[in-house]
């Protein structure tokens, strides 16, 4: 039933997305109107920051506009969107910020640090971040995330994407989706683990 009212959903999108392609100023607002939100949270939870969320929604919309006629419904809407965010996002950083471009290998292998205390913590560490005393903490830690291991944390973790999504969204295959994704909560795990120790 759930699948069902998923494709119906994706059908009507759809019809409006090709609407929007074939200029229909209408249909072209109400999409945009539906994303706006979706957009913001989702640059805000990778920027931490109102100011650079607000930068990242504008320039989004920029490309999504641009490329919305390259759309080609092999995925659902909403995907697509994340992929032109997490494009936007990627290009503005290596732009602004070449000097902090590195791998995550390079950042004195935090696997081998955390290793002992994997076992302890839970599948996601946003789980153990509802305390607001460790809200500046996490803001933090997800801040020194090399970029593209902090989108794939936030669109598995914070946006609660499938993995295949998460996939999809970063232009990536699956295995290595989940590589990044574990890697980024290794990493973060190591970080706030003095704050969330028992």
């Amino acid at each position: 039933m759930a699948g069902a009212k998923t494709k119906q959903q994706s059908t009507g999108e759809f019809a409006l997305v090709r609407a929007a392609q074939a200029g229909d100023a209408e249909a072209l607002k109400e999409l945009v109107q539906r994303y706006e939100e979706t957009v913001y949270n989702f640059a805000f939870k990778v920027c931490r920051s109102e100011e650079a969320a607000e930068d990242t929604l504008q320039e989004a919309f920029l490309s999504i506009l641009t490329a919305l006629k390259s759309f080609n419904y092999k995925s659902n809407f909403s995907t697509w969107i994340y992929r032109i965010v997490s494009n936007s996002c990627l290009m503005k950083w290596r732009k602004e910020k070449p000097e902090r471009w590195e791998s995550f290998e390079e950042l004195d292998h935090p696997e081998e640090r955390i290793q002992d205390s994997y076992t302890r913590w839970p599948d996601s560490p946003a789980d153990k971040m509802l305390h607001r005393e460790l809200q500046t903490e996490m803001d933090k830690a997800i801040l020194a995330l090399p970029p593209v291991y902090r989108l794939a944390f936030v669109l598995k973790d914070l946006e609660g994407l499938k993995i295949q999504e998460v996939a999809k969204s970063l232009d990536i295959s699956v295995p290595a989706a989940k590589a990044r994704i574990r890697r980024a909560r290794l990493f973060l795990r190591d970080r706030l683990e003095p704050y969330v120790q028992n």
